[in-house]
């Protein structure tokens, strides 16, 4: 089974609503700040991309891993914690 690289899920949300990328945010940032999670909060997402990251991480991940639904399902709460924006709240 192929694997999905990590930094692929977070260059998706990234990209598409910072303008960066992994490899800028470690350049920016000093490492003790993104060793912490709460690196994820300099780049807040709304509700609605949060949900399109979602429904693009999941389609991507069971193209590349050929996973099926229900073992994604199973799986998807670890990814989610591991790689999902932060979404800020109004």
């Amino acid at each position: 089974m192929r694997q999905v690289n990590r930094d692929d899920i977070l260059n998706y949300w990234l990209k598409k609503y910072h303008n960066t990328t992994v490899e800028e945010v470690v350049q920016k940032y000093p490492r003790e700040q993104l060793e912490h999670p709460d690196w994820f909060k300099l780049f807040p997402v709304t509700q609605e991309q949060y949900d399109e990251w979602e429904k693009w991480s999941k389609d991507h991940i069971r193209k590349v891993t050929k996973m099926s639904k229900k073992l994604l399902e199973r799986q998807w709460p670890y990814i989610m914690l591991d790689c999902s924006p932060y979404v800020k709240k109004d």
